[in-house]
């Protein structure tokens, strides 16, 4: 999807969305550097919490190692949040392992390489000498973080996402039926009729789905989600030509047996009533302009948490200045910044994600004491879980092509001297293309392998040649070009990997954390079918379109990978991710490897806690954005209820 929306953006006229400016200092009557809390990271864990903190009467620093990009039309316009992954001034490039093995890497057609003479190469036959940089892992360093740049899609987790760490911990207030009432707090639900059991309508967060009008009036974006419906046994809905009937509206509908339902669904993702999208960074832009006593400290890179002798976090420590950390393509590593601290008389929450969370509690001492001796740094706590257990959902695309070239997009180029029809008809009245995602449906499946019997793929579909995330500087070329092609990207929930690390490369904070996911290395077999599994229930939808029978043919992985010894190893080649989590989990307090407890605290330091996908045992549901921010709503009624106490 990335190369056609950069071509749309080309095309865009020079009219702008702006919304007031936030990249400096946002301060309320508050001692400078002083504050109740300090919240270190504005993605969806941390900017709500910011703002719940704050709405309750503390004094909050909420520190963001980039700028606020939330004007852009990139994060405005939902259609582009491709786009927004290539924007050189939020974007972190990260680069990751899926494999210890060289070899194995080096399959993978997705592989960055860095060419000898400078420069990268990606895939297969690089030049001689090159050495092998990774797989191309976005991340965004940005006000909002990750949700100002990924898709937005509103998809809730399995009931065992968080029955599990109630099971687990005891502590039946993680229980999903109670996890709910933190949904329904914050949706704002747009597209359903009010007063739908399991939905919210007044919240912060607005929810709305794509005008189906315009997936109805293409005939082949109309043909793939009947074939669709035909593939899962709807017979009568797939020969229908109304989206609402083809398709289930709700994906998030309650029902006891939710989880075992396989079937076709809308797109539900966030964006608000004047179909703009409606991310982290406009919640905490929100509670700025309502007064808030949130300051908002940009371009300030956390280099660690400052503890005191009595194991009590007191602050933290920053690097004031621009594009300092090496995932920012701008970054030089002759710019070291200006060292600065902060304080907090209450505590400290790390929303750093990830990648960054387990990085600055390492930073500060406090991880595995091996890890930490072998770069220098005093062991405050030997905690042997932090960086342990990173995990991902593993997906993997089939693409087919149509005898026709799809039209979703044709009338999104702006004449010549004139102003982008889509564009315009977005910015007047936030409907038309590019009011939606691009995406067109969800399919929910269940492989023969799946946990407890519960739908473990979701398949969701566009048309374009989407064969994973390419970095900005690929040659968009082949497939990744071609108009008359459909992606269906297979991805597992559930996996049952945990060998995954992230691990220091150094004692200095601005250097990128080695990131190693050692794909399949812990139920790999099971993992591996599961994804064969989904490719070939894909190849039977595109078997099932009407009136297209033997038109369209496979062009990725393509009909030569047809026994299941090939589709197995095309799996272990060309399988990628982007939804990291798990690596300061919470756990019981006799697991070795659990980094917090139930109510978030970092465990051996009081005033400490974490609050972003590093805290989940597993990484949740099918799209895990959602259940961040149902998290981030947790951890605020956690931490409000132990101030009040």
């Amino acid at each position: 999807m990335l190369p056609l929306l950069a071509t749309l953006v080309v095309s865009l006229s020079a009219s702008f969305v702006q919304s007031a400016p936030l990249n400096d200092d946002s301060k309320r009557g508050v001692d400078e550097d002083n504050f109740d809390y300090i919240v270190v990271g504005s993605g969806p864990g941390g900017a709500p919490l910011a703002v719940n903190l704050a709405e309750a009467g503390y004094t909050v620093l909420l520190i963001e190692a980039g700028q606020n990009n939330t004007s852009k039309n990139s994060q405005l316009i939902p259609a582009f949040f491709g786009e927004a992954q290539w924007d050189p001034e939020s974007r972190w490039d990260f680069y990751v392992k899926d494999y210890s093995n060289e070899t194995q890497s080096a399959r993978n057609d997705k592989l960055v390489w860095q060419k000898p003479e400078g420069g990268y190469w990606i895939g297969p036959n690089p030049p001689e000498g090159s050495t092998q940089l990774g797989i191309w892992y976005p991340r965004a360093g940005t006000l909002g973080g990750c949700d100002t740049h990924n898709g937005g899609l509103t998809v809730l987790p399995s009931r065992i996402d968080f029955d599990g760490i109630a099971e687990v911990t005891g502590d039946e207030t993680w229980a999903y039926d109670h996890m709910m009432t933190y949904f329904e707090k914050l949706e704002r639900n747009l597209f359903l009729p009010p007063g739908t059991p399991g939905h919210g309508f007044s919240g912060y967060q607005p929810v709305g789905v794509g005008d189906k009008s315009l997936f109805e009036k293409e005939a082949q974006i109309l043909a793939v989600a009947q074939g669709s419906a035909a593939a899962l046994g709807y017979s009568t809905r797939a020969t229908s030509t109304d989206y609402d009937v083809i398709t289930q509206r709700d994906i998030n509908a309650q029902s006891p047996d939710r989880d075992f339902l396989n079937d076709v669904y809308q797109i539900s993702f966030k964006k608000d009533e004047r179909g703009r999208r409606y991310s982290a960074g406009t919640r905490v832009n929100d509670a700025i302009a309502r007064g808030l006593p949130l300051t908002v400290r940009f371009d300030s890179l956390v280099t660690k948490v400052l503890v005191n002798d009595d194991l009590q976090a007191t602050g933290v420590e920053y690097l004031a200045g621009k594009s300092l950390y090496m995932a920012d393509p701008r970054a030089t590593k002759n710019n070291t910044g200006i060292r600065r601290t902060a304080t907090a008389t209450r505590e400290v929450i790390v929303s750093g994600g990830a990648f960054n969370t387990p990085q600055i509690l390492m930073l500060s001492g406090i991880g595995p004491a091996s890890e930490l001796n072998k770069h220098g740094i005093p062991v405050i706590v030997d905690l042997p879980g932090v960086g342990r257990n990173l995990q991902d959902h593993y997906e993997v695309p089939v693409i087919q092509e149509f005898p026709n070239n799809f039209t979703f997009w044709n009338r999104c180029v702006a004449p010549e001297g004139g102003v982008n029809p889509c564009f315009d008809e977005w910015e007047k009245n936030g409907t038309g293309e590019w009011s939606t995602l691009g995406f067109f449906q969800f399919v929910l499946h269940t492989s023969s392998v799946a946990p407890r019997g519960e739908r473990d793929l979701i398949l969701y579909g566009a048309a374009d040649g989407v064969l994973g995330h390419l970095p900005p500087y690929v040659n968009i070329t082949g497939i990744a070009a071609a108009n008359n092609v459909f992606t269906y990207t297979v991805s597992e929930s559930h996996s049952r990997n945990r060998a995954g690390s992230v691990t220091l490369r150094s004692s200095d904070p601005r250097d990128v954390p080695e990131i190693n996911f050692e794909y399949f290395t812990d139920g790999g077999d099971d993992d591996i079918q599961g994804l064969v599994d989904g490719i070939e229930f894909t190849r039977k939808i595109f078997q099932s379109l009407p009136g297209l029978d033997g038109a369209t043919q496979e062009v990725y992985p393509g009909p030569e990978f047809s026994s299941q010894e090939k589709l197995r190893q095309f799996v272990r080649d060309q399988s990628y991710g982007h939804h990291a989590s798990s690596t300061a989990t919470i756990g019981c307090d006799d697991d070795p490897l659990a980094v917090l407890d139930s109510r978030f605290r970092v465990r051996g330091v009081k005033n400490l806690r974490v609050v972003d996908a590093s805290v989940f045992p597993e990484t949740p549901g099918t799209f895990p954005l959602i259940s961040l921010f149902i998290m981030s709503e947790k951890a605020s009624a956690v931490i409000l209820e132990d101030a009040s106490s």
